[in-house]
C-alpha cells in the first residue's frame, strides 16, 4: 500500500464520522485558504499586490480597463503599477461613479457611467437600500449587483435599484479605436460572465492579454459555471492568485474548477504565457 493511500486509510478509519463534521468542515475552509480561495483580506492576500507588480516588470503595459471600478481604489493602484498606460475605468452606479469621478483627476484616469455587457441595453444596477439593516458597513456601494438576488438573498437586505446604460467591449473599443488590451480586471458581482461575452470579436482575436476576473458565490445568481468561462476562453490558460504568485488549473476538472466562493482567475492568452511563467 502506498504512503498516500495508508494516509487516506487512516483518515477514513479516525475522522470520517458524523462527530467530526465540524471539524472536517473548518479544515476543509483552511484548505481552500491553502489554494488561493477565501483569500480576501486585501492586495497582499489575494495576490493582487504581487501580480501587478510581476506584470508591470515583466512586460510594457499600454492598455488597461478596470470594469466595476467602484470608488477608484483598484484603479489608482492600477496607476501605482502602471504610470505610463491608459486606464478605462466603468462604473454604472452613479454614487460610486462620483467617488470615481475625483479619484480619476489625481490619477489620470478616463472614467466613464457605464456598464459592460453582452449587448447593449438600458438595465438596472441594485444595491443597499438607505435604510437597509447592514447599510452602515457599506456606506461607500462596493456590492452593488444587476442581479437583485445578490442583495436580498445572498447578503440578505432590503435593496435599492439605479437604471443603468451598458453597452459592450467590443462596441466600445471600435468606438474609441482601441486596438487591443494588455490588462483588464472585471469585478461586477456575478456579471463577469456577460463582459466577455460582449468582447467575443476581441477575443477571437487575440486582442486582449491578460483577464483577471473574480469567481465566487454571486455565479450562484448569475447562473454562472465556471466551464462557461473556459469554453468562451479556448486560446487563454488559467490561473488562481496566490499571495506568493500564481498556479497553473490546468485541465478542467469540476473538483478543482466550480468552487463557488472569493478567488481571484487569471485568464491568460496563450500568445503571451511565457511572459508571466516566471512567477507561478
Amino acid at each position: 500500500m502506498s504512503l498516500k493511500n495508508l494516509l487516506l486509510k487512516i483518515y477514513r478509519l479516525t475522522l470520517v464520522k458524523k462527530a467530526f463534521y465540524k471539524v472536517n468542515l473548518h479544515l476543509y475552509k483552511i484548505s481552500l485558504r491553502g489554494i488561493g480561495i477565501l483569500n480576501s483580506e486585501g492586495g497582499e492576500i489575494t495576490g493582487e499586490d504581487n501580480l501587478l507588480k510581476n506584470l508591470s516588470e515583466t512586460y510594457k503595459i499600454k492598455t488597461v480597463f478596470d470594469v466595476g471600478a467602484n470608488d477608484g481604489g483598484y484603479s489608482k493602484t492600477l496607476r501605482e503599477s502602471f504610470p505610463k498606460a491608459t486606464i478605462y475605468a466603468f462604473e454604472p452606479q452613479p454614487e460610486s461613479f462620483k467617488r470615481l469621478s475625483k479619484v480619476s483627476i489625481a490619477n489620470n484616469l478616463k472614467i466613464y457611467k457605464l456598464g459592460l455587457g453582452k449587448v447593449e441595453e438600458t438595465s438596472k444596477i441594485w444595491d443597499f437600500a438607505d435604510d437597509a439593516k447592514l447599510k452602515h458597513t457599506q456606506p461607500t456601494s462596493t456590492l452593488a449587483s444587476i442581479y437583485k438576488d445578490v442583495i436580498e438573498q445572498y447578503h440578505g437586505q432590503k435593496s435599492m435599484s439605479f437604471d443603468i446604460k451598458i453597452t459592450t467591449l467590443d462596441k466600445f473599443t471600435k468606438q474609441n479605436r482601441i486596438l487591443s488590451i494588455d490588462f483588464i480586471k472585471i469585478d461586477t458581482e456575478g456579471n463577469e460572465y456577460n463582459v466577455l461575452l460582449g468582447a467575443k470579436e476581441l477575443i477571437s482575436g487575440n486582442k486582449i492579454k491578460v483577464i483577471q476576473f473574480e469567481f465566487n458565490e454571486m455565479n450562484v445568481y448569475s447562473k454562472t459555471f465556471f466551464k462557461d468561462f473556459y469554453d468562451l476562453l479556448p486560446n487563454y490558460e488559467f490561473f488562481r492568485l496566490m499571495p506568493d504568485g500564481i498556479i497553473a488549473l490546468g485541465p478542467y476538472r469540476p473538483l478543482n474548477y466550480e468552487i463557488f466562493a472569493f478567488q481571484n482567475i487569471l485568464a491568460v492568452n496563450k500568445n503571451f504565457t511565457k511572459l508571466i511563467r516566471p512567477f507561478c
